[in-house]
């Protein structure tokens, strides 16, 4: 029996941006070959890893700054960077990022009766619900639980500096894990918050039941399009962001042909 083809954000989000670069990414064998490590990628899972230790290790109560940059020089993933001296420069833009972060949570606990704080529910936790004809799938970086039961998503942004609440509504990753935690938790009031680590900005939204079950139905008819397409004869179009995608070179030889 064949398994059920499994979509998640990223996998959505790249149909939608270019459907020539979903066939490569995912479902084109070769593709592998044209794929380069990204030095955005690599410090953006660095920093995840950092701050899913901390939170794991009991937050800014139990582990100290320095051992919060230990953790990171432990946790580094190197690929993608274009020099020694390049990633030297993005290790001390880190742990500039880490040592901030630290600070800000250390007086939002003092600032927060015990009565009042949230707990640690789940971490770098793989969500799943079926859409019958594939199934959705989503990565929570965090979720905490507070003692009204509300349940805050918790996204972290590696390279922005700010974001509004209409953004948080707006973007689809968050709107994938609040219909997916609600399949969990359908009588918790659930909120999306991402934090911009850059500047430790944040922003929340949450969807009504009307919008999830709306949203629900949008990625139900998305999925089945996706999963339904016959991708061999794809015709690639030009759009703005070509000139960074890896797999340029194979475009390019179908233009020429043509």
């Amino acid at each position: 029996m064949a398994r059920k083809p499994v979509l998640s954000p990223s996998r959505i989000r790249t149909y939608l941006l270019c459907e020539v670069k979903y066939y490569h990414t995912y479902l084109n064998p070769r593709g592998k070959f044209y794929m380069r490590a990204k030095r955005e990628y690599s410090f953006g899972t660095t920093l995840h890893a950092v701050l899913q230790h901390l939170h794991a290790s009991g937050g800014v109560e139990a582990v100290t700054v320095e051992q919060l940059q230990q953790v990171m020089q432990q946790q580094w993933v190197t690929a993608g960077y274009e020099s020694p001296h390049e990633e030297q420069q993005f290790q001390q833009v880190a742990a500039a990022l880490l040592e901030q972060y630290h600070a800000r949570a250390q007086k939002s606990l003092k600032q927060t009766p015990p009565e009042k704080r949230p707990r640690l529910l789940m971490q770098e936790r793989l969500l799943r619900m079926d859409m019958g004809r594939f199934a959705l799938v989503g990565r929570v970086d965090r979720v905490d639980e507070y003692p009204d039961g509300t349940l805050e998503i918790i996204d972290y942004k590696s390279w922005r500096t700010d974001v509004a609440p209409e953004e948080v509504h707006d973007d689809l990753a968050m709107c994938c894990y609040q219909l997916l935690l609600k399949q969990l938790y359908p009588d918790r009031r659930i909120i999306a918050t991402i934090v911009a680590l850059q500047t430790g900005a944040f922003a929340s939204a949450s969807l009504t039941d009307e919008e999830l079950a709306e949203f629900r139905e949008d990625i139900r008819l998305l999925g089945e399009e996706i999963v339904s397409r016959d991708f061999e004869y794809l015709e690639p179009k030009r759009i703005p962001h070509c000139e960074e995608c890896d797999f340029l070179p194979l475009c390019q030889r179908i233009w020429e042909r043509l």
